[in-house]
């Protein structure tokens, strides 16, 4: 009798193995993040890869009161509750909360400014997020792009983070694997999937896709962003060479033989597995030169002293200012900041590096004369309208420029072999005053800079007297003594209990250009239960900097540990060098408020930081 029921239990599991389950699994939210650069709301979970939504989510829109909400049903919130005050032209206040239990409702309501329309929120589901987006992101000129580098070397090689599953079978003592063995069924065994993380190589920034001939110019198109390197002019045949590094050339087009005309041609190779090559053969080669537009997904080759040369911009722009700064002994910076996206193109010799602004023209306000620019540079009209920058340079000088993503901004910067720069004016980042050693700043010391978060009226987290701004900058205060002790040169954003905006903040930092950005802050939540130190990251540059310093802060401060955490925060995700956020501590647990406050828990923070620093150096 015991053998006859354990057949039928066998067997009537094994006929609800093919009875699809009907009851559907809720949605855990474990965090929510927005993005305040581009507008997202991002409604997170580890672990709905199979949720489904039995419909999408449906905006309700109160005219009245400014408000929108929308509710997602069978979710339960795993994280505190969020309440975002948000200060933004659009949006005043976001607000996730378990709105219900049984059935499990989280609600998520979104209070706007009155020139808002809620009728562009978009709500969509993208693996395991829910992304809510308020508007089009708008991206801001002081975001660089690398449009041109006299070294490959300098252009950065791209990687990608990636996450890859490798299916493993695994051979697991429990009922189903029992029956599916017993009856040879193979493919309804369980597998294991192991998250494998390995860093691999993006192919390529630029796709080469297009060449089109025209008149007296050659037009290549792709998708990416395009960054060339320094002219090479070669003889018999007169052949005038450039490379786009990180770029991959349409198979189609590689080593074609295009004709311009009965004695010019043009071929695209791969170069180098990573590496495009552009090869413009012609008698008069040296009169091409590269004009550059404002997606950066566009090169055209024009003859300059052709007349097309100035047909390509009909939308005019302006120059508004020109900010100079010396950034060491040896080099030099100017940011050209433009009223609409600038198309310009360069021309690099050997005595000189020519930046013709083909649809610009001068502000009245402007006076260039009364700016430094370059040592011996002047900026002239040209012919048929626009303006042309020539730099004098030697032949041993390198040349690097950026362009704003919304291609508004061009940053040059100019590394001098035989130029000391140290007893020159700076008229860098007005409102800034750069302390007198950042102008004969030692090349082999590393800069840092270090931001406390928040001051001013701006006091971050507030629990009774005891403001977020003070326990950051006194913090600040203690990184700068200490790593200038280890011989490092450091600038703090401020220094003074003082308002900064984040846009000041990132343009300190592109402006000085430092090895390091570190920004400091305190954590808070709504309830009083979270506690210790989280380390933020968000570009890959910076990932190795917050693995070392995360791993300083556990070695000498007794602190729940919360992990690392890839987070689009303003300053990290806008500046170019190495940056990461710190929370701390949280302001909003009463314990570790009062630990927050106390000389050994500051000292100790500031010492972590400055040795993880220390240590990212030795790696």
């Amino acid at each position: 009798m015991k053998m006859f029921f354990t057949k039928c239990l066998y067997i009537l599991a094994f006929i609800l193995c093919f009875v699809p389950c009907v009851f559907a699994s809720d949605l855990n939210i474990s965090s929510i993040t927005y993005d305040n650069s581009s507008a997202f709301l991002s409604i997170n979970s580890f672990d709905n890869e199979d949720f489904q939504f039995q419909t999408p989510p449906k905006l309700h829109i109160v005219e009245d009161e400014n408000k929108a909400y929308f509710d997602i049903e069978s979710a339960i919130l795993r994280c505190p509750q969020q309440d975002l005050v948000i200060t933004s032209n659009d949006i005043s206040q976001i607000a996730v909360k378990q709105f219900s239990t049984e059935p499990n409702v989280v609600r998520v309501v979104v209070r706007y400014n009155d020139e808002f329309n809620p009728k562009v929120i978009q709500i969509r589901k993208v693996n395991s997020t829910l992304f809510v987006r308020f508007k089009h992101p708008q991206v801001q000129n002081y975001y660089f792009q690398q449009v041109y580098s006299d070294l490959t070397a300098n252009v950065n090689k791209l990687f990608e983070a990636t996450s890859i599953k490798i299916p493993v079978k695994v051979i697991k003592n429990n009922l189903m694997n029992q029956i599916n063995s017993a009856f040879n069924v193979d493919s309804d065994q369980e597998v294991d999937y192991v998250l494998n993380k390995k860093d691999l190589m993006l192919q390529s920034r630029f796709y080469v896709d297009n060449v089109d001939i025209k008149t007296n110019s050659i037009h290549i198109t792709g998708n990416g962003v395009a960054t060339l390197t320094k002219p090479m002019i070669l003889t018999n045949p007169t052949r005038l060479v450039y490379d786009i590094p990180n770029a991959i050339v349409n198979p189609v087009l590689r080593n074609r033989e295009i004709p311009l005309n009965d004695t010019e041609s043009i071929k695209i190779g791969q170069f180098e597995r990573e590496i495009a090559r552009i090869v413009i053969t012609s008698d008069n080669a040296s009169n091409y030169v590269p004009v550059m537009f404002p997606d950066n997904q566009r090169i055209a080759f024009i003859d300059r002293k052709s007349t097309t040369y100035q047909a390509l911009c009909p939308v005019k722009t302006v120059l508004n200012s020109v900010n100079d700064e010396i950034n060491d002994s040896k080099t030099h910076s100017v940011k050209m900041v433009f009223s609409k996206p600038v198309v310009f193109a360069l021309n690099r010799s050997s005595s000189s590096f020519d930046i013709s602004l083909l649809n610009a023209e001068k502000s009245a306000d402007l006076n260039l004369k009364s700016t430094f620019l370059f040592e011996g540079s002047k900026i002239t009209s040209l012919k048929n309208g626009g303006l042309k920058l020539s730099i004098p340079l030697k032949q041993s000088d390198i040349v690097d420029i950026h362009a704003g993503s919304d291609a508004k901004t061009l940053r040059i910067k100019i590394q001098n072999t035989n130029v000391d720069l140290s007893t020159k004016k700076s008229e860098s980042f007005p409102g800034i005053v750069m302390p007198s050693s950042m102008l004969s700043r030692d090349i082999h010391k590393k800069f840092i800079i270090i931001d406390p978060g928040h001051g001013g009226s701006d006091h971050g987290a507030i629990r009774g007297d005891i403001s977020e701004k003070d326990i950051t900058l006194d913090v600040a205060k203690r990184v700068r003594t200490l790593l200038e002790k280890k011989g490092y040169e450091v600038f703090m954003t401020r220094e003074i209990d003082e308002t900064l905006s984040l846009q000041e903040r990132v343009e300190i930092s592109e402006n000085l250009i430092p090895d390091l950005f570190i920004s400091i802050h305190v954590n808070s939540s709504n309830s009083d239960a979270p506690n210790g130190i989280e380390t933020h990251y968000y570009k890959e540059n910076s990932l190795t900097l917050a693995k070392t310093v995360h791993a300083s802060m556990l070695n000498n401060v007794q602190a729940n540990n919360r992990g690392l955490f890839k987070s689009k925060f303003y300053v990290i995700n806008h500046t170019t060098a190495p940056a990461i956020l710190l929370e701390i501590g949280f302001m909003s647990n009463p314990i570790e408020r009062v630990q927050l406050i106390t000389e050994i828990r500051k000292q100790a923070t500031a010492k972590a930081i400055a040795e993880g620093i220390d240590d990212y150096f030795k790696q």
